[in-house]
């Protein structure tokens, strides 16, 4: 459940990407992935860049939740990480690099993975050393620290037995070998390990630092360290974060250029916008909805990566009237095609994308294109299909002895106090009165933490929230397996868990394919994980700014190459 509620939360602080390895430069180019990976050149920048010294770069965007990086959940604390840590890899314009990583090798068997670390120092001079790695993975393992990250290391030998209390830190397959040189060892092999590695939290933590601070960690400036190209410098609550570029930073001289960087965090819409009309920031890492078309000739939009936003419905509760009705297969398809996903989106929040598929576009298919385009499945229509809804629900009515809809009995929609998510959800039970006569759906809306809970304990008939997307096609078919970290007992399918159990061995490329689209078909015609739109990124930069990026897949404010040519 760790990682459900880290991918929840992810989705509702966001509002070819698996692309092969390479060295970490700046401009552009990298040596594909294969079983060893040298860094031959990390000169990175073009000449024609400008060290930025002196210059500020201010933009408004999201503020962590927390810093603790054992313990940080948030798209917001990614994005903030990716200027203050390293990794052995860094994720940058959906390619990976190498960064504390110079080099790395893979047993003929694809299941260890041997890491030379370059000479690299923290902020204050002392070494980054392969100990202080596999302290880190030892974190995101240990059962005491609670970490959501565990699940990231799920496939290393002894990894879960360890994080469930059963086993011993020993017999993890993570070894040190010595200061510069890291092993990890695999279950089966992961032909995405390495790109796992760079959109993770995998940064190098001091053992005795993190003890000195204990819960304190990660909660003000002074009581956190800094591997990457920036140190902060100031953090103002709710307001403001000030980076400060690292001059220790093993890349300092090659990339990030902007010396300052100032985050700011506005929450009124039409001060954001006026901020940026008035030249008083630089960026905005969001555009406000009512404001695209203002500021469409300054808004880059990236969709397909993010996430998405799911309805749930409970099909696993036994306990009341509801429950039941809810258990019928043709009432949850009735309630998904009666959806005009389309004019909803249009009328609560057009920047994001209508969707009705578990599979996001990003994701590749047997010949290269897009696996949406390549394996078509039967889902409701983005519009809506009303005819074919109120079949489904005759079918259903029949199904439960009910007469008319009259008789349904109240049915609780749960989801977390804010705004936009009460518009979208009034939105969604509207259509459901309009197009099928179905009144007795009641929404309640909680604090974030309480209804999380409620999802947890199943106590819902509908649930609203989002989810951060997964890695892989098969990542995220095993998610929703019965007891898979996103289905927790709401959905149960014997057949889609053998397809994705079948998955695990298949070697077959247009066979495994195939057996995707039965699985995906399976899950949407089950119609209780419930996809209904795209999470996107939308963001403004000012005329003189070149090279700010906002990555498509995984999370950073990717200044990389940063120009503020004012």
């Amino acid at each position: 459940m760790k990682k459900i509620l880290a991918a929840m939360l992810s989705g509702i602080l966001a509002l070819s990407a698996l692309s092969g390895c390479g060295t970490y430069t700046t401009d552009e180019t990298s040596s594909s992935a294969s079983t060893s990976n040298t860094d031959s050149s990390a000169s990175g920048e073009s000449e024609e860049t400008t060290s930025g010294e002196g210059t500020t770069f201010t933009f408004i965007g999201g503020n962590p939740v927390t810093l603790n990086p054992i313990l940080s959940q948030s798209t917001d604390d990614g994005n903030t990480f990716y200027l203050l840590q390293s990794g052995l890899f860094r994720y940058y314009r959906d390619e990976v690099y190498n960064e504390i990583c110079d080099e790395y090798t893979v047993s003929d068997d694809g299941l260890v993975y041997s890491f030379h670390l370059r000479e690299a120092n923290w902020s204050d001079g002392t070494p980054i050393t392969a100990e202080q790695f596999a302290y880190s993975i030892q974190c995101a393992l240990n059962p005491d620290m609670g970490s959501p990250s565990a699940s990231t290391y799920e496939n290393v030998v002894g990894a879960m037995a360890y994080n469930s209390g059963e086993g011993s830190w020993d017999d993890v397959g993570v070894k040190v070998i010595d200061d510069q040189n890291l092993e990890i060892t695999l279950e089966t092999p992961d032909d995405i390990f390495i790109l796992t590695l760079a959109t993770s939290s995998l940064y190098p933590l001091q053992q005795d630092f993190v003890e000195a601070q204990g819960e304190k960690l990660g909660s003000s400036v002074d009581t956190m360290q800094y591997s990457g190209p920036y140190v902060l410098t100031e953090w103002k609550l709710d307001s403001s974060l000030t980076f400060t570029k690292n001059p220790e930073y093993w890349n300092a001289d090659e990339s990030f250029p902007v010396e300052t960087v100032v985050l700011l965090k506005v929450d009124d819409a039409n001060t954001v916008y006026s901020m940026f009309e008035a030249g008083e920031v630089d960026a905005l890492a969001g555009v406000p909805a009512q404001y695209q078309d203002m500021l469409a000739d300054y808004s880059t939009t990236q969709s397909g990566g993010d996430g998405l936003m799911y309805l749930w419905f409970n099909a696993g509760a036994e306990e009341t009237e509801g429950d039941r009705v809810m258990a019928n297969n043709n009432f949850r398809l009735a309630l998904n095609y009666a959806l005009d996903r389309s004019s909803i989106m249009a009328a609560v929040n057009p920047m994001m994308q209508p969707y009705s598929r578990l599979m996001i576009p990003v994701y590749e298919g047997l010949n290269g294109g897009s696996y949406v385009d390549e394996y078509p499945i039967e889902c409701p229509p983005l519009e809506g299909d009303v005819e074919k809804a109120q079949e489904y629900l005759d079918l259903a009515l029949e199904e439960l002895g009910y007469t008319s809809v009259e008789e349904l009995p109240t049915m609780n929609f749960v989801t977390w106090d804010a705004d936009r998510q009460k518009l979208l959800c009034e939105a969604i039970i509207d259509q459901w009165k309009q197009n099928l006569g179905i009144t007795s759906v009641q929404l309640d809306q909680y604090p974030i933490g309480t209804a999380l809970g409620m999802y947890m304990s199943n106590d819902y008939d509908v649930f609203a929230i989002s989810l951060s997307a997964s890695l892989s096609l098969e990542n995220s078919l095993k998610n929703y397996i019965t007891g898979g970290d996103y289905n927790n007992g709401i959905w149960d399918c014997p057949e889609y868990d053998e397809i994705v159990a079948q998955l695990e061995t298949e070697t077959d490329e247009a066979t495994r394919f195939d057996l995707i689209q039965q699985a995906e078909q399976l899950l949407i015609t089950g119609s209780s994980i419930v996809p209904f739109y795209a999470l996107t990124t939308t963001y403004a930069v000012q005329d003189y700014v070149e090279g700010f990026y906002m990555p498509t897949f995984g999370s950073g404010f990717q200044l990389n190459e940063l120009q503020v040519n004012k």
